[in-house]
C-alpha cells in the first residue's frame, strides 16, 4: 500500500473544502484512500442538493431525453422501452423522451431508478461534482440512486472508479468486501463476485460511504425508500501518464527502435525492463 503523504493532506486541508463536506475530517477519510471502505460524516447543507422531492419533481419533468434515466429491477437492466415516450416528430438522432408516469408505475414495482445526468439538471449538485473535482484533481461522474423500500438496487458487483456515495433519504444496508485484485481493469460485467464483508453498515441521511475502486459490494433499502447521490472518481493511474506521454508527446528515437533480433525468444517481463530503461533515459537527457 502506497501511504498517503503529508503533501496529500496539507493540499486536501487547504483546498478541499468540497471534500470536507462530504467526508468530514479529510485527515481521517485519506487513511483509507484506494485501500480500504470506510463510512464518514457528511455536512447537513449535502441533503439539501437533491432532496427526495426534486427527485420525484424530475421524474415527471416533460422533455428530458430518456437517457437521463437508468432502471434495474432485482438487479437487472429494465430495457429504456419500458420507460420511454417517442417524439411527435421522430427522426435519426432524435433520442425519446422519457415517459414520467412510467417511472413511477416501474419505481412502485421495485425498480431502482438512477439519474445519470443529475449533474446537468441539479445546479446544486454540479456545484458538488464541480468542487470535488477541484478539490481531488479528478474528473467526476454524478448520478442519484432512487431504490423503493425493501428493493436491492444492482446485483453484487465492483467498480473501476472509486465513489462516495452520500445518503439523502432513508436508509440503506450496505456490504463491501475486499477486491480479488487490487485496482482491476476490466470491468465487472455480468459476474457477481462472491465476497465475505469487512465492512457491513446501515448508512443514514448525512453519511457518506467511501467505496475504493475494485472493491465487491452489495447495498438494499430498508423499510423506507433510499436516495442516495454518488459520486464517481474517474481513475487518471500512472499507465495513464505514460499512455498519453508517448500519444501525445510523439515517440522519442529510442522507442522507435526495433525490437533485438533474440525478442521473440526473450520474457515480456524482460522486454518490458528494457523499455522502461530506453524512457528512463530519454526522460534524463536534455530536450532537443
Amino acid at each position: 500500500m502506497t501511504p498517503t503523504t503529508t503533501t496529500d493532506r496539507q493540499e486536501l486541508r487547504s483546498h478541499g473544502p468540497t471534500l470536507g463536506r462530504l467526508v468530514g475530517d479529510t485527515d481521517a477519510f485519506l487513511e483509507h484512500w484506494e485501500h480500504a471502505p470506510a463510512v464518514a460524516e457528511a455536512s447537513a447543507d449535502v441533503a439539501r442538493a437533491f432532496p427526495l422531492d426534486r427527485a420525484f419533481s424530475l421524474l415527471g419533468t416533460p422533455g428530458l431525453p430518456v437517457s437521463c434515466f437508468r432502471l434495474l429491477r432485482d438487479g437487472a437492466p429494465v430495457p429504456q422501452q419500458e420507460y420511454s415516450a417517442a417524439r411527435e416528430r421522430p427522426g435519426p438522432g432524435r433520442e425519446p423522451f422519457a415517459d414520467g408516469a412510467a417511472l413511477l408505475r416501474a419505481y412502485e414495482d421495485g425498480a431502482t431508478i438512477i439519474f445519470e445526468e443529475v449533474r446537468l439538471l441539479v445546479p446544486e449538485v454540479a456545484a458538488l461534482a464541480s468542487g470535488l473535482e477541484e478539490d481531488l484533481g479528478f474528473g467526476i461522474y454524478c448520478a442519484a440512486f432512487l431504490t423503493p423500500a425493501g428493493n436491492s438496487g444492482a446485483r453484487p458487483h465492483y467498480d473501476l472508479a472509486s465513489g462516495l456515495l452520500c445518503q439523502i433519504h432513508g436508509s440503506k444496508v450496505w456490504s463491501v468486501g475486499d477486491p480479488s485484485e487490487r485496482w482491476p481493469a476490466t470491468p465487472c460485467g455480468d459476474a457477481r463476485p462472491e465476497f465475505d464483508p469487512v465492512l457491513e453498515t446501515v448508512l443514514r441521511p448525512g453519511q457518506t460511504l467511501y467505496i475504493p475502486r475494485g472493491h465487491p459490494h452489495a447495498g438494499a433499502a430498508t423499510d423506507e425508500p433510499s436516495l442516495h447521490l454518488s459520486f464517481a472518481i474517474k481513475p487518471r493511474t500512472w499507465r495513464d501518464v505514460l499512455q498519453s506521454y508517448i500519444r501525445l508527446g510523439g515517440t522519442p528515437e529510442p522507442l522507435r527502435e526495433l525490437l533485438p533480433l533474440d525478442h521473440a525468444g526473450r520474457s515480456p517481463e524482460e522486454l518490458a525492463a528494457e523499455a522502461v530503461d530506453r524512457l528512463r533515459a530519454v526522460l534524463r537527457s536534455p530536450a532537443e
